[in-house]
């Protein structure tokens, strides 16, 4: 199989797993946990799990300071990205928080454009845009009774400004010495680091006790975390930044399907509508770049 064409599976996983996140955290939320503690317990267990794998590998942990100043950068922010997005949860509509949120192949396809002088593909802005309509679809957005709040629109942009920074940034700020494994090890760990110093400025901690908690944290810690990330920065080289992003939309859908199948939610014309265009969309950008390269 050809390295960019794995590359999208392995973006495409990326995205559902990823997407299994209200599966794990809505029980949580449920028994009490914050936004900030949640996010802590994943990314700490998470680095349980990577650490041990290191060790049972027999792979190092030495890092130069420059590399672990690179990750320590991108694990702050990939937790204040989660934050922000939590956050405007509690301001917004999620149709409106997921709608904007999504927005961030455009924000990357702009910074990659402005700032790293990449050649703008008209296909890739029109297969945004189409995926943007489609996520709005999906999450409600077009529904009447819509709740538009400013604090939920201004977290939600910065969310999505956010990973759109955290994408670009795994390209063109990569930690050179390190391997995946080494480099999600520490992303996680100074994410729980982030995590926790903002607990102990303006959250609290609860020690989770049960086991349904305890299921959740390394089902969120493992399927959402490791294997997430971990497949994630495998695609980005092969595939580059925006396509990565586009098919990162498979994420609500299976958000979605999660909802319908295990929290009965309905399926309405709308979510349907939005699935085949969030589909349809997809494929097009697995297929239009072969059609221009034999055009050729």
């Amino acid at each position: 199989m050809k390295q960019k064409s794995f590359g999208f599976i392995q973006a495409g996983f990326s995205s559902i797993f990823f997407g299994c996140i209200p599966f794990f955290t809505l029980p949580l939320y449920e028994a009490g946990y914050t936004s900030d503690l949640t996010l802590f317990y994943r990314f700490f267990v998470a680095s349980v799990f990577m650490g041990i794998f290191l060790v049972l590998t027999k792979k190092s942990f030495a890092i130069s300071f420059k590399s672990l100043c690179c990750i320590m950068l991108h694990g702050a922010n990939y937790f204040f990205i989660a934050l922000f997005l939590f956050l405007a949860l509690r301001y917004a509509d999620s149709g409106l928080v997921t709608t904007i949120f999504y927005t961030n192949p455009i924000f990357v396809l702009l910074l990659s454009v402005l700032f790293f002088h990449e050649k703008l593909e008209v296909y890739k802005l029109v297969l945004i845009l189409i995926t943007s309509f489609g996520v709005g679809l999906l999450s409600g957005f077009f529904s009447e009774g819509l709740v538009i709040s400013f604090s939920g629109l201004v977290l939600s942009l910065l969310a999505g400004i956010g990973y759109a920074v955290y994408i670009i940034l795994l390209i063109k700020l990569p930690a050179h010495d390190v391997s995946r494994e080494v480099f999600s090890f520490y992303l996680f760990l100074f994410g729980a680091l982030t995590a926790l110093l903002y607990m102990l400025l303006f959250g609290k901690f609860i020690f989770a006790a049960t086991m349904p908690e305890w299921i959740n944290i390394l089902g969120s810690a493992l399927v959402t975390g490791v294997i997430s990330n971990m497949l994630l920065i495998s695609a980005l080289p092969k595939i580059g930044a925006v396509p990565t992003v586009i098919i990162g939309v498979l994420e609500p859908l299976t958000a979605v399907f999660i909802g319908i199948l295990h929290f009965g939610e309905n399926m309405t014309f709308e979510k349907a509508l939005g699935i085949i265009i969030v589909v349809c969309a997809i494929i097009l950008l697995t297929v239009i770049p072969n059609l221009q390269k034999n055009s050729i």
